[in-house]
């Protein structure tokens, strides 16, 4: 079974999203047969290399809002990714493109490594505090870009989305068991 995943680097609900099917996957009896194909989403696809803003004074920014309801949801965040096990640290994220994450995941894609590279570029920047715009050329900037346009052919206006054997969208960051009774219905309707 096929799940495809839409998701952003500098989306704090997609690293949730993403460790939570990480959960369901180990709990769904076939989940060693879920094969995860991630595509790439830029939430803001001109933003520019650094940002001298820090993350909480951005987002209060975008959404008319105060830094400290901005902290309020970030540290309810930060205990939902506990849940999972998953380190949000958002006083060291530091803004900036995340277009050439995107590229180095699609030169990883469907190798070994590749679980490996996502965790470690949403770590990278969640907990670490690492720019993510730091990689010279242009290499897999086209793959990036067909990614994002067929999000846009799915009508895909936020992320995480999950797409399940082409036919069952799961638009944001869906608890545990939410996600395992979907796949379990996906397998059930799959021809063995």
């Amino acid at each position: 079974m096929e799940v495809q995943v839409w998701s952003d680097f500098a989306c704090p609900w997609c690293a949730l999203g993403l460790a939570r099917l990480d959960v369901a996957r180990r709990e769904f009896e076939h989940g060693d047969q879920v094969h995860v194909v991630h595509r790439s989403y830029e939430l803001h696809p001109r933003a520019r290399a650094t940002s001298d803003l820090n993350m909480v004074d951005a987002i209060a920014a975008k959404y008319g809002t105060t830094a400290e309801r901005v902290r309020v949801h970030n540290e309810h965040l930060t205990m939902l990714g506990r849940d999972v096990g998953l380190e949000l640290d958002f006083e060291r994220v530091r803004l900036g493109s995340t277009f050439d994450a995107h590229r180095l995941a699609h030169a990883a894609r469907g190798t070994d490594g590749e679980e490996v590279l996502l965790r470690g570029l949403f770590r990278a920047y969640f907990t670490e505090g690492r720019l993510l715009s730091d990689l010279a050329g242009d290499m897999y900037a086209r793959e990036v870009r067909i990614d994002e346009s067929d999000a846009l052919e799915l009508d895909v206006t936020g992320v995480p989305y999950f797409l399940i054997n082409g036919s069952w969208p799961i638009p944001g960051a869906q608890d545990v068991d939410t996600l395992v009774t979907v796949l379990r219905r996906a397998w059930s309707r799959l021809e063995h």
